[in-house]
């Protein structure tokens, strides 16, 4: 046999094809008699793989997903305004508060692309300029950017009326 016994039953055996070996590769291909693994999972469950975590926890990720920031949005009319709505790209919105919207006592209603605007009471936010809502946004803000905007007056008139990203909070 392989051990050099004359009628024995030593055989040549393990990943190493060794006399006897029980050695076996581990989930990175090592052959060795290490139970253990000689590497360690990424967080993709790939064995050796080098996939990490960011710091909100998402495989891979690009470190915003966790990422909260606050948008001002300003407004600029000569009329008073009843009403507005607007899309929203770029970072999910999360909430939509304060503002003349807020203090003109609005309800201001947001879900993750469009914002909404307005008073059951048919209260109206006064002319001028400021800021109308504050956005919390979830997500990378490098791409946020607001499109079909709608603002209207009491009687339901569109008003020709600036709506933009004020910046950063």
């Amino acid at each position: 046999d392989c051990a050099g016994t004359w009628g024995g039953d030593a055989v040549l055996s393990g990943c190493d094809n060794a006399c006897n070996s029980t050695a076996s590769e581990d989930n990175c291909g090592t052959c060795d008699d290490d139970a253990s693994n000689d590497c360690v999972q990424d967080c993709n469950d790939v064995w050796g793989g080098t996939a990490e975590s960011d710091d909100c926890g998402v495989c891979e990720g690009d470190g915003w997903s966790c990422v909260q920031t606050s948008i001002d949005i300003s407004y600029s009319s000569d009329v008073p305004i009843a009403g507005f709505q607007f899309e929203v790209s770029g970072p999910a919105v999360v909430s939509a508060s304060g503002g003349a919207a807020e203090d003109a006592g609005f309800e201001i209603s947001a879900s993750s692309t469009l914002v909404l605007g307005f008073s059951f009471s048919g209260a109206t936010i006064p002319a001028g300029a400021g800021v109308l809502t504050t956005l919390v946004v979830q997500g990378d803000p490098s791409g946020f950017s607001i499109f079909n905007e709608v603002v209207s007056s009491a009687g339901g008139v569109t008003l020709n009326t600036s709506v933009s990203d004020n910046g950063l909070v």
